[in-house]
């Protein structure tokens, strides 16, 4: 099974701004886009003789964005599925008074082989 941290960090490096594992870009002022994302789900998708042989992994990459992330969002779609993860759902997180970025939420399933 993979090392799903450095397998999104890596495949999401090309993005162009910082992809940061379960935290915000370090630093006084945050970036005016990055990208954040975790692991919210693992459950087993295949098992043959009591033994897992594939892995459904959930993802959940957010977007942060102080204008239009409508470009951003599109890459992150686009090498994701590249990458062989399904997007399974998306959406606009509300924005409120206080918050310094706006903020798309997008969820991926990837089918993580034992090897």
């Amino acid at each position: 099974m993979r090392d799903i941290v450095e397998f999104v960090s890596s495949t999401l490096s090309i993005v162009g701004v910082p992809v940061v594992f379960q935290a915000y870009p370090t630093g006084v002022v945050p970036p005016s886009q990055y990208v954040t994302f975790m692991e919210y789900g693992t459950k087993p998708d295949l098992e043959a003789a009591d033994e897992e042989i594939t892995t459904e992994r959930l993802i959940q990459v957010n977007v942060w964005s102080k204008g239009n992330y409508y470009q951003i969002v599109e890459d992150v779609r686009k090498i994701l599925e590249q990458a062989g993860f399904q997007r399974t759902f998306e959406f606009d997180a509300p924005y409120t008074d206080g918050d310094s970025h706006f903020n798309k939420v997008l969820r991926f399933a990837f089918f993580d082989d034992y090897e």
